[in-house]
Formats: C-alpha cells, structure tokens, sequence
C-alpha cells in the first residue's frame, strides 16, 4: 500500500473511531445519575437535591397546559430496566410540588434506589380523570387519565429511560380510586395499583352527591356533577366506566395486582399527643386566638374521622365484592385517621412488596432523608390541607400501627395466599403482626419557585390552624 493511501486508511479509521466515542457518549440518557438534571427541570431546594427529586415542567396536550412532575430517577447502571412508581396526589393538591416528594410521606425514604419515582403536581378537586367538559375556573376539559396513562410514560422513556410498561401507580384520598382505574385502563404500563383510604363505589345516588358536593366544598369547583363524567342519568355518561366496584373484575383478567387500605377513623393515643403537640405550638405562636384554634381543631378532628369512616364503609364493600369474585385484591386495615401520617406508616412494607411484584432489585441502600422532631410535628398534615396543619398518624401506644390485611383469593400473577388468608363476605379483617413504619408528609414546606435558589422553609414555622385531624 503507498504512504499516501495508508495515512488515509489510517486517518478514515481514527475518525470513525472518534465518532463511535462520540455518539457512546452522546447517546441516550440512562437513569445512572440522579443528580443529573434533564432538560427542562430544576432543583426548587437544597432538601429536593439532597433527595435526588428534580421538578420538570411538561407541556401537556391532554391538559391543555404546562404541568409540573417531580421525579426522583434511579441510580441504576446504563441499560438497566428502569420501572417507575406512580403517586398520586390528593384533594388539596397543588400546581408547584406533589405532596409525596416531602420526606415524611414516606416515598423517599422507602422505596430502593433502584426505583424511579413519578409525583405529579395539580388536579385539586379534578380527580385525576378525564373530563367531559371544564371545570369551573378553566377554560379546558383535563385529560388526566390521558396524561398519566399515555403522555407521561412517553416522556419518561424519551427523558429517563422507565419502560412504558410494568409500574405502579399509587393514589390517596381523592387519587385512590381513580388510581385503580387508571390502572385498568392502562393494564400494560401498569401492573400494579394501590390505594389509600380512597372511596370506590362512585356509580349511585350517594357517590353523584357526595362527589360534586366535595368538589365545590374544597376546590370551588361547582359543576362537577355534569362536567367531569356527565349527569349520571344522561346517554354517554361516565360515572360506571369510573366505579372501582363494576371494573375491580378486569384486574384479574389483565393479571393485575390491586393493594387498597384504609383506617377505621380510631385515634390513637400516640395520634392525639401529636394532635396535641400541634395545637400547643398554634397556641404559644397566637395565644390570642385560643378559642379559635381549639374550634378549628375539634372541628378538624371530627372532619378527619368521618372521612376516614367513609373510606372503611367503601373499602369493605369493595372487599366483599372482590372475595366473591375470587380477585387478586389485597385488603389491609388498620387504626388511624385520613391523614398522610398514617398512610406513611405502611410505606416501608408497601414498597418492598410494590418492588417485589414489579422485579426490582437494588444493590445500593434504600433512600435515606433526615427528619427532626420539629418535622415530625410540622408534618401532622391532613390530605388537602395547605395551611401547615393536620392530622397525626395511627399508631398503638407503642408508636407502632396496628394493621390486619384481607387477602382475595390469589391468581399467579398476584401475591401467593393460602385459602386461610380468605375471609368471608362478611368479615373483611384478620390480624396481622405490627409494623413500624415512617411518619407522614407536611404541606407546611413550600417549595421556592426559583431553582435551587434557597434550602427548603424552616418547618418550625407558625402553624396557622390546629386541624391535626381534619378534612381530605
């Protein structure tokens, strides 16, 4: 070969070489770096980069609007399997953070590193569905169930490589039973459903009351009942297609996993003293407002106790309805209020078992986030409350929760149980060892809206209402 064409040869190959480095380099984005930030998202603390959570800001067709996620991305080396977890939010929701990217919800510090977890904000009173007309306040009918169940699962694939299929979705309150649906609407991306304290019989005369009645008590939204799902009595109405009760059976045949739980609106003691903890701080921050503190907390606690009544009378019809028809529905009860407190205290077993059923492993340690005591107490939070106040968790006075579960019969693609683990149609609990879990997340902590701009808000600060048990 002359000098000539062997430099060439020799020039041409070290190029190719060059460009084959580049484009390994420049290829897609796996989710090996949490701490990279991917384009269009931030950092809104020093507390939200310590815990990984980036907040991206995605413009959303189905919503008609920019919509903010949270996303704690995995760790996992290049080209691994990348699941992702699902949360969503509650009735008090609001547009600039998901409630569960606050450590005390109990998502952070649970789930393994090896999880991606998804927390969209917004959707308060909206009930994360799709609406046949707008709102009252908007000029759109939102798509949520479009959103979740489609257009968000594209953009984890293209921006942090999570399959488009086999992951949870996990609601609360409001979220839960529209959690389950989305699910079956969307039986390959999710595998998994899970839901806390939510209300599933939606498709009859008290659901069509209740509903809209909510809607406009606590989001001011006042057309609910003809503009989300249509008047109930109308043609082409929605209500049944969102009735957890009349779809649960589709879970089976899409070899699903539902897990729904709920409290049975007992305090307990180590509930009140937090109840207690709250108001004495309200009262040493405004001691001239006394009477009207310790209105707004009883008030608050009776509030609190009859939602999570509600939620026990929905969960056990469910559960009937799921032992009869022999579905792989995993049932737990336990002492507590409807507050994120409680919900928290399962959350360690809840997301061993979530990672288990979706096949995820993880060599590094579970997430880790600092609490305080002054956290602990700022953290009494009731689902839809914003104002830094709320209900405390369910706990015996040992400080642990005293949980039974109810297990529907078991297909193989759901949790193995015994024939014993089937309670009759009339007795939905049996008892269960104790576990001892996190504590709950507090809406006290609002978000800078500048990136990364100042360390999240000293949760010492005033608590403005005692209501440590009140409303969703």
């Amino acid at each position: 070969m002359r000098v000539g064409g062997l430099r060439s040869t020799v020039a041409m190959m070290t190029a190719a070489a060059v460009s084959a480095l580049a484009l390994g380099m420049a290829g897609p984005a796996h989710a090996v770096d949490p701490d990279r930030l991917r384009d269009g998202c931030r950092w809104l603390s020093d507390a939200d980069e310590a815990n990984h959570v980036q907040t991206c800001t995605i413009h959303s067709e189905a919503l008609g609007r920019d919509v903010v996620v949270q996303i704690r991305a995995s760790d996992n080396a290049a080209g691994s399997t990348e699941h992702a977890v699902y949360f969503l939010d509650g009735l008090g929701s609001n547009d600039e953070y998901s409630t569960w990217s606050k450590d005390e919800a109990g998502a952070l510090t649970s789930y393994s590193s090896a999880t991606n977890l998804v927390m969209p904000a917004g959707g308060a009173g909206e009930w994360m569905t799709n609406w046949q007309d707008a709102p009252t306040g908007s000029e759109t009918a939102p798509q949520w169930d479009t959103f979740i169940g489609d257009e968000l699962p594209a953009y984890l694939d293209e921006n942090f490589d999570v399959q488009q299929t086999g992951n949870a979705i996990v609601g609360v309150s409001m979220s839960g039973a529209p959690a389950v649906i989305i699910g079956l609407n969307h039986s390959d991306t999710f595998t998994v459903m899970r839901s806390y304290s939510g209300y599933y019989e939606t498709n009859n005369p008290l659901g069509w009351i209740l509903i809209p009645y909510i809607q406009g008590e606590r989001a001011d939204i006042d057309n609910g009942l003809s503009a989300m799902w249509g008047l109930p009595w109308s043609s082409g109405n929605q209500w049944a297609a969102n009735d957890v009760l009349t779809r649960i059976a589709e879970a089976k045949a899409n070899g699903q996993t539902v897990i729904i739980s709920t409290g049975n609106g007992l305090l307990t003691p180590k509930e009140l003293e937090i109840a207690w903890t709250v108001l004495q701080e309200a009262v040493r921050d405004t001691p001239e407002q006394l009477p009207t503190l310790l209105a707004a907390a009883a008030s608050g606690m009776v509030l609190g106790v009859t939602l999570e009544l509600g939620a026990l009378v929905s969960t056990a019809i469910l559960n009937v309805g799921a032992v009869a028809l022999d579905l792989p529905v995993e049932f737990r009860y336990s002492n507590g209020g409807h507050n994120w407190f409680a919900w928290a205290q399962g959350e360690d077993e809840d997301a061993a078992h979530i990672e288990d059923l979706l096949g995820i492993t993880s060599t590094t340690q579970t997430a880790t986030t600092q609490k305080t005591a002054a956290r602990t107490v700022a953290a009494a939070a009731v689902e839809g409350d914003n104002t830094g106040t709320g209900e405390a968790a369910a706990t015996n006075d040992a400080g642990t929760p005293t949980t039974s579960t109810v297990q529907a019969p078991a297909v193989t693609e759901a949790p193995a149980v015994t024939e014993s683990d089937v309670p009759a149609a009339t007795t939905p609990a049996e008892t269960t060892p104790e576990t001892s879990e996190p504590t709950e997340s507090s809406d006290t902590d609002t978000h800078d809206t500048d990136a990364h701009d100042t360390d999240a808000p000293d949760t010492d600060e005033t608590v403005q209402t005692p209501e440590v048990v009140g409303a969703a």
